[in-house]
């Protein structure tokens, strides 16, 4: 199948066009193998934000448990700047 891809960085494309040729593969070949590993990051991505929010869920019910009056905003942030920062 031949397909346009628009608004590609052109870096981007000659470095990896260039990388493709060096280890013997067509760019529709390397293309391909690109979009897989892309897909399956982002599932594995999404799992893992689910088991984040899984964990972070049971924690502030042990603390909800544990604490009258506590709120789960602050403890909420404290998760999301974990997250964020582990992106980084």
């Amino acid at each position: 199948m031949n397909i346009t891809i628009k608004g590609v960085e052109e870096e981007v494309y000659r470095n990896f066009k260039a990388e493709s040729v060096r280890r013997g593969f067509k760019l529709g070949e390397a293309s391909t193998e690109a979009f897989k590993d892309w897909v399956a990051s982002q599932n594995k991505r999404s799992r893992k934000d689910i088991k984040s929010m899984e964990e972070a869920a049971r924690h502030m019910d042990r603390i909800r448990a544990k604490l009258k009056n506590w709120s789960g905003v602050s403890e909420i942030r404290k998760w999301r700047e974990k997250r964020n920062y582990q992106k980084s």
